[in-house]
């Protein structure tokens, strides 16, 4: 009589992303993440349609700080067509917002040239406030209108 080994299955969890400061955070997930992420921009006078992500797992905001999180299900890949510019999105996106600015921005890429470049900060122009700016950590930085990023209606 044959017998059959059967392996068990390792149960793999998934990281807890940020355990120090959930407690002070307003932690999403699943479809409310997108919903929470617009009001979130527009709440800091940033157009709504600047993180156009699928398939969100979690997402964090510290008011205190403005400190925020995004755990996406896999990496992923948006062309902007207004701006005709591509943009990857690594699967955790972290940044710090304040009013019309996210800045220390870690896991967003836009491709320029030819190549991915690295997007650290993104603000809305004192100057010229129908114009938002990119800026890489290579010195590089790329001025749109405002309206490219708006969400259709």
């Amino acid at each position: 009589m044959a017998t059959l080994a059967m392996e068990s299955a390792e149960v793999i969890e998934k990281p807890v992303f940020f355990p120090e400061i959930r407690d002070k955070a307003i932690v999403t997930f699943g479809e409310e993440c997108s919903a929470k992420s617009d009001e979130l921009l527009r709440g800091y006078e940033l157009p709504d349609g600047l993180l156009p992500l699928k398939d969100v797992v979690e997402g964090g905001w510290v008011e205190e700080t403005g400190f925020v999180w995004m755990v996406l299900g896999d990496a992923q890949q948006h062309h902007f067509a207004k701006a005709d510019r591509f943009c990857y999105y690594d699967e955790l996106i972290t940044c710090t917002v304040s009013p019309k600015r996210m800045k220390d921005i870690h896991g967003v890429k836009a491709k320029d040239f030819g190549i991915w470049v690295p997007i650290n900060e993104i603000y809305i122009d004192e100057k010229n406030p129908e114009t938002i700016v990119f800026k890489s950590i290579m010195g590089l930085s790329r001025s749109f209108p405002v309206s490219h990023f708006v969400k259709d209606a």
